[in-house]
């Protein structure tokens, strides 16, 4: 799966693999329809007249980005959401949060899962094994 910072994160537990991405490449993912993609050297899908079409092709310029940006992008509305960002609203407010340092992950919860590859890690690092020919590891410093 290949989702952006603006998804709703809600991916099957049978995803083999989730990759985060901007979402204009969330939709070249999509138009290509697999994440094994080389950008630079194949296309996103051939056309019925046989065209290929490839990232280049449709990826906006940055004069066509600043343009919607100026049209659209109002600093005003930062500004009013921004401004309020550290108030919440009653609703958010209302809600309840554990005060723990660390978050205490729900085993049952389908949205948010605890990553495997962080159990049994420590803030300690390890001594480093001897390798061949090494007869004694460098101590940490």
């Amino acid at each position: 799966a290949v989702v952006s910072t603006q998804s709703t994160w809600r991916i099957h537990p049978h995803t083999q693999a989730n990759y985060l991405a901007s979402p204009l490449f969330v939709i070249a993912y999509a138009i290509a329809g697999r994440v094994d993609i080389d950008f630079e050297t194949e296309p996103l899908a051939t056309l019925d007249n046989g065209k290929e079409v490839f990232l280049r092709d449709i990826w906006p310029t940055r004069d066509e980005i600043q343009a919607v940006e100026t049209k659209y992008v109002i600093p005003a509305m930062f500004q009013e959401v921004y401004s309020k960002i550290t108030t919440g609203n009653p609703n958010w407010n209302k809600l309840s949060a554990p005060s723990s340092i660390l978050y205490p992950w729900d085993t049952s919860s389908t949205y948010i899962k605890h990553p495997p590859f962080f159990s049994g890690m420590t803030a300690d690092l390890p001594q480093p094994a001897p390798h061949p020919g090494q007869p004694n590891p460098p101590q940490p410093r």
